[in-house]
């Protein structure tokens, strides 16, 4: 009798294993099928754990929902406080090469609902969709730290948490900037547009902002123009970041994830700390 009334509880149990939510950053791209798509593939991809973001910037990530297929779930992003700008757009998946990525945005209400396979006729064995968290912090927050929680409700609710750290430097407004679509093909590493922008920092031109956000790639030439913007707000020189623009050339395993070393860098700036001399 005993093993009989453990039975509900057990199988509540085996659903909820099945069903997983995962925050990866903006450069780890998943196909359907719960495997990163190979030219984003990092030999150790970064947890992402308690990333740091400028004042009036944004952070994005992945939240990766995988469940057999016949799932049906809600979607809900959340931040305690509620001080920040939160955006979720579904990931629609397109071809590119002989697998599928995620590429074009669509902005969701919360909480989103979603089913798995998104469709029987074209991805029958799919049991992962994507979507970009999109993060914005106010210019008139103080630096402090804030939880955010991407939740996944089937059975019963499943929390993939993460906190941000909210630093001192403030994005200055990027209205100015010229606006101009310079992103990637699709089957390329996510981290080549990024590079783009940093390779025009080093050049000494201009970041250049999406004339719209469309598409994954937009996302992350918005934010690393913001990062290249803030860099010269900094006072960094060429020569600090040129080093590590030769990061994905040096070391061509290493995934795309290289450039958040350049972010990291940018973040951490202190005049002179490439020489090991800080203030």
């Amino acid at each position: 009798m005993r093993f009989l009334r453990l039975i509900p509880f057990l199988a509540l149990c085996c659903a909820a294993s099945a069903q997983e939510i995962s925050i990866y950053s903006e450069f780890e791209r998943f196909d359907p099928f719960g495997q990163a798509v190979p030219q984003d593939r990092d030999p150790q991809p970064r947890e992402i754990l308690s990333p740091a973001v400028p004042r009036n910037g944004h952070l994005s990530v992945h939240v990766v929902v995988t469940a057999p297929a016949g799932t049906n779930y809600f979607l809900y992003a959340a931040s305690n406080p509620d001080i920040l700008r939160l955006t979720v757009y579904r990931e629609r998946f397109v071809r590119c090469g002989d697998d599928y990525c995620p590429d074009w945005l669509t902005e969701q209400r919360m909480p989103s609902f979603g089913a798995m396979p998104e469709s029987l006729q074209d991805m029958p064995d799919q049991n992962t969709r994507c979507y970009l968290l999109d993060i914005w912090v106010p210019p008139d927050v103080e630096p402090r730290r804030v939880r955010i929680e991407a939740l996944l409700k089937t059975g019963i609710w499943i929390v993939a948490p993460m906190e941000i750290r909210v630093i001192a430097p403030v994005l200055p407004d990027t209205s100015a900037l010229p606006r101009r679509e310079d992103i990637a093909p699709v089957d390329a590493p996510s981290s080549v547009t990024a590079q783009t922008q940093l390779l025009r920092f080093l050049a000494g031109e201009s970041a250049e902002m999406p004339p719209a956000l469309l598409r994954a790639g937009d996302i992350i030439q918005r934010n690393a123009s913001e990062d290249m913007l803030l860099a010269r707000t900094l006072g960094i020189h060429g020569p600090e970041l040129n080093f590590l623009s030769w990061w994905p050339f040096d070391f061509p395993g290493s995934g795309a994830e290289w450039y958040l070393r350049v972010r990291d860098f940018i973040y951490r700036y202190e005049p002179m700390n490439f020489l090991g001399v800080g203030r």
